[in-house]
């Protein structure tokens, strides 16, 4: 049964990272991949329950339409997190807020490389 629905609320934050700084980006998703697995339920009703926890890795081509145009040299990542609603989404940011490096490295990885972040919005279409 699928439980993400419309009025859930998620995350997601789209990266454009050079092929040079993947190593630094693949050790901070490490580390948050870490601290969502010690802190997050996958059910119950202690928040926060995370619905879907993703993250997606791939080369960024000339043209996304055309798999044979070649590679510009970066790697896109999207990671994307949907909660029941705000209280999830707000546990989890008070809980990511208080692992400081993490945190820290997070909002310099944003302001570096982000090129899309929806934050806290509402799921406004699921197949459920």
């Amino acid at each position: 049964i699928m439980k993400i629905k419309n009025g859930c609320v998620g995350f997601h934050v789209a990266f454009v990272v050079p092929n040079s700084d993947t190593e630094r980006m693949e050790s901070f998703l490490k580390t948050h991949e870490e601290f969502m697995r010690e802190t997050h339920h996958i059910d119950g009703d202690v928040e926060p329950v995370i619905l879907c926890y993703a993250v997606l890795k791939s080369p960024e081509l000339n043209n996304p339409l055309d798999p044979t145009s070649g590679e510009t040299g970066n790697t896109l990542y999207g990671i994307t997190e949907i909660y029941n609603g705000p209280e999830g989404a707000g546990a989890h940011m008070q809980l990511g807020q208080e692992r400081e490096a993490m945190f820290s490295e997070l909002v310099s990885l944003t302001n570096e490389y982000c090129v899309c972040g929806i934050l806290g919005a509402p799921v406004i279409r699921a197949m459920n």
